[in-house]
């Protein structure tokens, strides 16, 4: 498994695609909801933690979500313009963002 650090460098650097950065930000998404639904069964209704752990699930869901869009937009600009460098540029800052959040 790819981790996104390793596939956003690949992204940037050329040498990966950016639709195995959709992919690993949608299976962190995936995860992450996997999490928040686990510990619902486990937790108290009215815990603390479950109530930040369900505000730290948005968060990832609002990063990966911005990620991907990312993404595919940059995808669409390099096949209508061929412009790979500002696609680059763009991919590298969502995904500094990303972890800025995480």
């Amino acid at each position: 498994m790819c981790t996104f650090r390793t596939a956003a460098n690949k992204v940037v650097s050329g040498q990966g695609k950016l639709e195995q950065l959709v992919v690993v930000s949608q299976e962190i998404a995936a995860s992450t909801a996997q999490l928040v639904v686990a510990s619902r069964v486990k937790a108290d209704r009215n815990s603390k933690n479950m109530s930040a752990l369900s505000q730290a699930s948005k968060g990832v869901t609002q990063a990966t979500g911005g990620v991907v869009a990312t993404a595919k937009a940059c995808g669409q600009m390099i096949e209508e313009n061929g412009m790979f460098m500002l696609c680059s540029v763009m991919c590298m800052h969502v995904c500094v963002h990303m972890f800025m959040l995480m």
